[in-house]
Order: C-alpha cells, then sequence, then structure tokens
C-alpha cells in the first residue's frame, strides 16, 4: 500500500524511508569491504589492483544502475494505472534491453580496459593484476545487468523483501567463495585477486537466480512468458529516458575518481592502496546519508506532485541539518578510530600510513558531502535529473585540477592531492544546497503565477 508522504511527521516519513534503504545499500557495499578484507592478505599491490580497478568496475554499476532506475520507474507507473499486462512487456523488453547492453560492456570493456590502466600510470605489477580483475569483472558482466533488472522489475511492484532476500544470498556467497578462490586451500588452485573476480561474479549470478527463481514462481505480480514476445521501441525509449540521465551522473563519478586514482598513484602502490582502503570504508561511513538522500527524494517528489512547496522546502531543510550534523560526527569518529580498525585490512605500515592521512584530513569534511547528497536527491525529487549531474560534475570538475595543482604544480605532494578534496567537498556541498534552495523558490514562484493567471481569468 502506497503510504502518503504529503502529510504528518516528515520526521517519521524519513525514518521509515530510510531504514530499509540503509539496509539495502549496506549489503551492496559489503562486496567491496569483504573484497578488501581478504585481498588485504594478498598485500599492498593485490590491495592497489583492486582499489585501482573501481572506477572501470564502476562503469559498470552505472550502466546497470542507471537501467534499473528506468525499469523500475517504468514498471511502477504502468502497476499505478492498473496496466498489468503492459508490465510483463516492460519486464521482458527491460531483460532484452539489459542483454544488449551487456553485450556492448562485455565487447567494448574488454577492448578498453589494458589502454584505460595504462593511463592511471600505476606500476607494472599492479597493471598486471588490474588486467586479470577486471578481465574477469567483464567477462561475467551478464551477471550484474540480468539480476539487477529481476530486482528492478520486483522494486517496480513494489517488492522489496525479494531484492533484500537476493542480495543476503549474494553476500554470503562471496563470503564463502573469496577465501576459497582467492586463497586456494586444499585441491583449490590460489587464483589471487582472479579469485575475488570470480567471487563477486559468481555470488551476483547466485542472486539472480534466486530473484529469477521467484519470478518464474508465479507469485509475482510480473509474470515473465516470452511466449509471445514483441519487442518494443516506446517501452525500450522510454526505460532508456529515464536511465541516461541517471547513468551520465553515475559515469561522471567514475571519470571523476579514476583521474582521482591516476593522481594518487603517482605516490606509488602503497598510498594508493592506503586510499582505496579509505575509499571503501568511507562508502560505508556515507551510507546514511544517502538513505536518507533517497527518502527525500521521494518525499520531496510527492509533496511537489502536490503543490506543498512549503513541505518539499521543509523536507529539505530538515534532512540537511540532519546529515550535515551526522556526518560530521561520522567523520571525526573516523578520524579518531581509523588506527585502531585498520590492522583488519593490512599491516603495511605505509598503506596505513596513507589510510590515516586521508581521514585526517578529508573526514572533517563529511558534512559537506552529506549537503550535496541531500542537494542531488532533492533535484531528483523535483524531476531535475541534469542538475544531479551538474552537482556531479561541479564536485568532481572542482577536485581534479584543485589536486593537481595543489599536489604537483605547488609541490606540498599526497597531502595537497587531500586538500584539493577537502576544497571541492566544502564549495561543492554549498553551492549544490544553495542551487536547490533557489530552484525550489523558482518553482514555488512559477506555481502561484500560474495560480493567480488562473484566478485572473
Amino acid at each position: 500500500m502506497a503510504r502518503d508522504l504529503t502529510t504528518g511527521s516528515i520526521r517519521k516519513h524519513i525514518i521509515f524511508l530510510a531504514a530499509p534503504m540503509l539496509a539495502a545499500m549496506f549489503m551492496h557495499n559489503l562486496f567491496t569491504l569483504v573484497d578488501t578484507f581478504f585481498v588485504g592478505k594478498l598485500g599492498p599491490d593485490a590491495i592497489a589492483a583492486v582499489s585501482a580497478s573501481f572506477p572501470l568496475f564502476f562503469i559498470i554499476i552505472s550502466l546497470m544502475a542507471g537501467l534499473g532506475i528506468g525499469i523500475t520507474s517504468l514498471t511502477a507507473r504502468s502497476i499505478g494505472a492498473k496496466e498489468h499486462a503492459k508490465v510483463n512487456v516492460i519486464a521482458e523488453n527491460g531483460l532484452i534491453v539489459a542483454a544488449t547492453i551487456a553485450l556492448a560492456a562485455f565487447a567494448i570493456g574488454l577492448a578498453a580496459i589494458r589502454p584505460l590502466i595504462g593511463l592511471m600510470g600505476v606500476t607494472a605489477e599492479v597493471n598486471k593484476l588490474m588486467s586479470d580483475y577486471l578481465g574477469i569483472i567483464y567477462l561475467g558482466s551478464s551477471a550484474f545487468f540480468i539480476g539487477n533488472v529481476a530486482n528492478a522489475i520486483l522494486q517496480g511492484e513494489g517488492d522489496t523483501k525479494t531484492p533484500m532476500k537476493a542480495l543476503i544470498i549474494a553476500n554470503l556467497a562471496n563470503i564463502i567463495l573469496d577465501p576459497l578462490l582467492i586463497f586456494g586451500p586444499g585441491i583449490l588452485p590460489a587464483m589471487g585477486v582472479k579469485g575475488a573476480a570470480m567471487a563477486t561474479v559468481f555470488s551476483q549470478a547466485a542472486g539472480a537466480v534466486y530473484a529469477y527463481a521467484h519470478l518464474f514462481s508465479g507469485k509475482a505480480l510480473v509474470k515473465l512468458a516470452f511466449k509471445k514476445f514483441i519487442f518494443s521501441w516506446q517501452i525500450a525509449k522510454g526505460i532508456l529516458t529515464v536511465s541516461l540521465p541517471t547513468t551520465a551522473s553515475y559515469l561522471a563519478i567514475s571519470i571523476g575518481l579514476f583521474f582521482i586514482n591516476k593522481l594518487v598513484a603517482k605516490f606509488g602502490s602503497q598510498t594508493l592502496a592506503g586510499f582505496g582502503i579509505a575509499m571503501r570504508v568511507e562508502a560505508i561511513a556515507i551510507l546514511p546519508a544517502l538513505a536518507i538522500g533517497m527518502a527525500t527524494l521521494t518525499i520531496i517528489g510527492q509533496n511537489i506532485g502536490a503543490k506543498k512547496f512549503g513541505r518539499a522546502k521543509q523536507t529539505s531543510l530538515l534532512s540537511t541539518l540532519a546529515v550535515f550534523g551526522f556526518m560530521e560526527a561520522v567523520g571525526l569518529l573516523l578520524l579518531l578510530s581509523a588506527t585502531s580498525w585498520l590492522p583488519v585490512f593490512t599491516n603495511d605500515e605505509k598503506v596505513m600510513q596513507a589510510s590515516t592521512g586521508y581521514f585526517g584530513m578529508v573526514a572533517v569534511t563529511y558534512g559537506f558531502i552529506g549537503l550535496r547528497i541531500i542537494a542531488a536527491n532533492s533535484f531528483q525529487g523535483l524531476g531535475k535529473a541534469f542538475a544531479v549531474l551538474g552537482v556531479t560534475g561541479l564536485n568532481f570538475g572542482l577536485m581534479i585540477p584543485a589536486a593537481y595543482i595543489l599536489g604537483f604544480t605547488l609541490n606540498m605532494g599526497i597531502k595537497g592531492v587531500w586538500t584539493g578534496v577537502i576544497a571541492a567537498n566544502i564549495i561543492a556541498g554549498i553551492i549544490a544546497q544553495l542551487w536547490f534552495q533557489n530552484t525550489l523558490k523558482h518553482a514555488e514562484k512559477l506555481h502561484l503565477e500560474k495560480s493567480e493567471l488562473v484566478i485572473a481569468q
């Protein structure tokens, strides 16, 4: 049953929506944290390789996340319109679109991996390990795309439990397979980073099998049959229209991370490994902000639809203040506790120094990352998808040149790179918030002017 977010306590609505989203996001990010834990036992080069691979791996995540949002959106709207026959056609066409994109990602990815790795400027050993890891990831990329379509279909019909169970199964499989395939106990061969990649692919496949078993069981509202399948360009276009702006935003993150990793790699594999561990932990640390941001998107979307601009503004401000305070506290906690939990991932002193150096400087700006996250999600609630791309572009557009100038032109070294990250976090967070508040104010003004015009007529 749909929840009316245009009345009642905004705070309670945020908590109600954010809690399950936080759990789902944590399950997604647990993959990389588990991989980092086990790969960390292989040494700094292995950690650096998997860490530096993330921006190129993130291309797959960007494509599948955007596609998933498009399918979920179209499915939800059709169910809301009681067009149940159309829902099945959307699901089947979504699978065809996903298969096509997966095939293209596989072909282009395998051809582009080595040249892109070469551009990062990593050592020969890290280069080889990255090629091994990403080669398997792209080879098995169809498991990511096809599995994500099943979860997107189920989420569109309002089923969040089955995708959550699929994620739990995938994570349990990853926890079991990682040590078996990486270290090769008994008769199994030790495959190192190749094993980590294979564990990821097999685990995603396991989750996908569970989700499709539910879809084909007849228990789901959507019925996949393909008995009278007809490809609909109109439906495919509808999916892509929603998904492309989101995909572009994610790809902007991927490009930004690629260049930041390239700058950090100039300081050696151990610094790159330390940065990679920091990024994995940071990805977990910002999850509450992302969950609240998604809740904010939904609440603002409903209230804008109801023309309740005051509640939309109140939602944005309440979320912004809560996330800023919470993220600053999280940053302070990581800054003070880093030395106590870093040995879980590595015993290399230089790797740990790089991680603690990052948190010692950047963690104090986590509140401003929260400002940017809430602004981006608030823009999506307004239906301004391309503004989200603008916010992401602004962040990395500031970060990369600032990190390069401070780190290399002004010879501040790795501290200069971290200072560039700090400057971008603060400036982008403030500008994004001011931009959204001005956009919301303008939208309300246009609505009032139209209302006055109608009354006058």
